[in-house]
Parts: structure tokens; C-alpha cells; sequence
């Protein structure tokens, strides 16, 4: 809200500079300039100064930690391969995949971890790459991964803004996918009863807008399960470090990503997916 807030005064500031611009044309030349120089040259130094503050604001983000570089370096039963637009962590299983939006302005490489943690476990992951690291700019970014791969079940995942994305691709999509698995999100619309929805949030989560989270229950599906992890906040999802207004957590990161894991695992095998 506050770049908001910055870029309507940078506006304002940039009027009064047109007009003062543009006095000193009519000085200069001995002629008054047309009134619309004054508001053609508010619009297009107003849109500069608006679009400027938009890239300052997708480029302060969150960077993925020191400890993701062990998932390149470990070797194993999980192989970590950069595609066109993803990662695809590979580990042993061979029928179902699970796609996965990150979190707005959040290096996508801070879920490595989590993404590994479910490929060992028999679920492989393709971890999007989204522009400028926001998931509205590619919603449907998974057709494509969809398209190309072949699996006998599908799941979309999110974290944040990234499951909002992730729930509308889904709905766009239900022919193909068969679950959803929302950190710490909710779904913008309707999901249709032959999809299968898992919520997971923290108790410590102050960044998740509760009401907002409430609301958007009347989108979910007829198979729909929620697990809240106690201790767990907002960010430890991700390898990112703290996030600005989240809670303190009282456990450990690697223990609610194990917890994330496990909560996945059995919503698999409930809904037999």
C-alpha cells in the first residue's frame, strides 16, 4: 500500500513540474504553449513515475537461502534438472507430479527443499519460474508443464499468491488435475467437486489475511481438508528467511516443511490420487 501511496505523490510532484516546464517554454519562446502540453506531459511523466515504482517494488524480494545450495550439491535418489520455465525434481516415483506457484516477489529456488523433501517420497515436483517472480503474470503456467510430461495424476500447489494461481489453473483445467494443496492460501473461485483441495497454514501465520481465508471456503470442493501446523508461520514453507509482518514461529523450518510433507502424503492416499 505505501508504493501506492508514493507513487500518487510522485505524480502530483510531476504535474506541477509539467506546468512549471512548461512556463518556462512560454518564456522562452514568448508563447503560451497549449493548455494539453500541461496534461500530456503529467500523463506520460505520471505513467513513467508509476510504472518505475512498480519495478522497484517486484524488485525487492525475498532471496533463497544459503542452505538451497545443498539440494544442487546432494546427490541421490533426487535429481534436480533446469527446464524452460521450471525445475523438475525427479526422485523415483513415475505416476504422479505435482506443479508448484511460488509465493509473490520469492525466489522460486527457496522451495527447493520442500520439493525435494515430497520427490523422495515418490511425488515428483516441477517448481515454476514465474516473471519477474510473480505467479499473475503466467497463471497458467502449468498447462504447459501438462502438456509435456506425461503422468497418471497431476496436482497444483501453491504457496501464498502462488495458490491463488495455482486453485484458477485448476479450475481452468479439471479434466486433468485431480488435486490441489494450498499453503497458506485459498482459492479465488470455485473449485469443482472432482478436484480434491488440501489448505495447510501455520497457527503462527500473520501474513495469511484470515478473513479473506474464511470467506473463500465456499470455493472449495466437496473433498476438501485442512491441517493447520501448530508452531508453523508464513515463510518457513520456503528457504527464504523471515518475512516482514509474519508471526514467530516455535518450531523449526525443516520441521514444518516434514510436517507439509507428511500432510501431503496423506491427503494422496485419502482421496486415493
Amino acid at each position: 500500500m505505501k508504493y501506492v501511496f508514493i507513487s500518487i505523490a510522485a505524480v502530483a510532484v510531476v504535474f506541477g513540474l509539467s506546468f512549471l516546464i512548461t512556463g518556462i517554454i512560454r518564456k522562452k519562446l514568448n508563447k503560451k504553449p497549449p493548455f494539453g502540453v500541461h496534461i500530456l506531459i503529467g500523463i506520460v511523466a505520471g505513467l513513467l513515475v508509476i510504472c518505475g515504482t512498480f519495478f522497484v517494488y517486484v524488485g525487492i524480494h525475498y532471496s533463497a537461502d544459503d542452505e538451497v545450495l545443498a539440494v544442487w550439491a546432494e546427490s541421490g535418489s533426487v535429481q534436480v534438472t533446469e527446464i524452460d520455465g521450471a525445475y523438475m525434481i525427479d526422485g523415483e516415483g513415475e505416476d504422479t507430479a505435482l506443479v508448484f506457484y511460488p509465493g509473490a516477489k520469492v525466489d522460486s529456488e527457496s522451495y527447493l527443499p520442500l520439493m525435494k523433501k515430497l520427490a523422495e517420497k515418490g511425488i515428483d515436483c516441477f517448481l515454476l519460474k514465474p516473471p519477474m517472480r510473480m505467479t499473475i503474470f503466467d497463471m497458467n503456467a502449468a498447462e504447459r508443464i501438462i502438456e509435456k510430461y506425461d503422468y497418471e495424476t497431476w496436482l497444483l500447489s501453491g504457496h501464498s499468491m502462488g495458490g491463488i494461481a495455482a486453485a484458477s489453473c485448476a479450475a481452468e483445467n479439471s479434466d486433468v488435475v485431480t488435486g490441489v494443496v494450498l499453503l497458506a492460501s485459498y482459492p479465488n473461485q470455485a473449485l469443482p467437486d472432482n478436484i480434491s483441495l488440501l489448505s495447510i497454514y501455520g497457527s503462527e501465520d500473520k501474513v495469511l489475511g484470515r478473513d479473506a481465508y474464511e470467506k473463500a471456503k465456499s470455493n472449495y470442493p466437496a473433498n476438501a481438508d485442512e491441517v493447520v501446523i501448530e508452531g508453523g508461520n508464513h515463510a518457513q514453507f520456503g528457504n527464504y528467511g523471515k518475512q516482514s509482518g509474519d508471526g514467530e514461529a516455535t518450531i523449526t523450518r525443516e520441521e514444518q516443511q516434514e510436517k507439509t510433507v507428511a500432510a501431503i502424503l496423506d491427503f494422496v492416499k485419502k482421496y486415493h490420487l
